[in-house]
């Protein structure tokens, strides 16, 4: 059995244990049911702006939000609760500095004029004006990538433009044009995702940025060479990126260790659902 289908076996064997019904192998009866809390106002209407496929329901198959192995439903059980109180908990265990003025889901940062605009999972602004920008992954890392899914598109790459070296990254434009001629290749990390973020938020964010990536780790191969890249990433561009990176376990860790019996309820779905065999007591 393959590491993302033993991790669909756990969810749907949480799904079980709370009697909820699956529909085409591993989707809820509704978005709701895939969620610890219904969105908060301000999230449910950035999701309707952004990627349709996320809440729409269409005649082939059903709204990505309703699946178990959904890596938007584990960013919204994760840090939708600190969209409305004391993020200081979030912001240590991410090893981020000074306190959080918004949280925002699907946040877009538009590189240029025709409206192209990257999003990242969330963006925690600070009340530095820095922002956070956390890129998010569940079981999408598991599975290699063939090569014509680890390239840009060309408008990336505009005749007698450097992107990245005219926003102040030129580490970043290095390995973006490594990639592009098949030089460079990462099979498991979305390092093509990664710079794109990286370039939008470079483009918007003049008080700086820092990119997050936020990984559920499973141990194997993949995972190995996951790390790797991860390593080799980091080197090659993490100072220009701010780049931190670290498993969904160890965060959960983190918050584990520094919240109180008021957050038990949240701890304990986080646990049952994702990390089992730490279920609060």
């Amino acid at each position: 059995m393959s590491s993302r289908a033993r991790i669909l076996k756990a969810q749907k064997a949480w799904a079980a244990s709370r009697g909820l019904r699956l529909h085409d192998g591993a989707y809820l009866d509704s978005v709701e049911t895939n969620l610890r809390l219904p969105m908060r106002p301000s999230t449910l209407a950035a999701f309707q702006a952004g990627e349709a496929a996320e809440l729409k329901e269409f005649p082939r198959y059903p709204a990505k939000l309703r699946a178990l192995f959904s890596s938007t439903a584990l960013v919204l059980n994760v840090f939708d609760r600190w969209s409305a109180q004391e993020a200081a908990p979030l912001l240590a265990a991410l090893d981020l500095h000074g306190a959080a003025q918004a949280l925002q889901f699907e946040a877009r940062f538009p590189i240029g004029a025709d409206g192209h605009a990257p999003n990242v999972d969330l963006a925690i602004t600070l009340d530095s004006g820095r922002v956070a920008g956390i890129e998010s992954k569940f079981t999408e890392w598991l599975e290699p990538r063939r090569p014509a899914k680890i390239r840009f598109k060309e408008k990336y790459f505009p005749p007698g433009q450097a992107l990245w070296t005219s926003r102040g990254l030129p580490a970043c434009q290095a390995l973006a044009q490594e990639l592009q001629d098949g030089r460079s290749r990462y099979r498991f990390l979305y390092a093509t995702q990664l710079l794109k973020h990286a370039l939008g938020m470079a483009t918007q964010c003049h008080q700086g940025f820092s990119l997050v990536y936020l990984y559920y780790d499973w141990s194997g191969p993949a995972a190995r060479a996951h790390r790797k890249e991860l390593e080799h990433f980091a080197a090659r561009v993490g100072a220009e990126l701010d780049l931190r990176w670290l498993s969904y376990q160890e965060l959960y860790r983190r918050l584990r260790g520094s919240l109180g019996p008021e957050d038990a309820d949240y701890l304990g779905y986080l646990a049952a659902r994702y990390f089992p065999g730490t279920v609060e007591s």
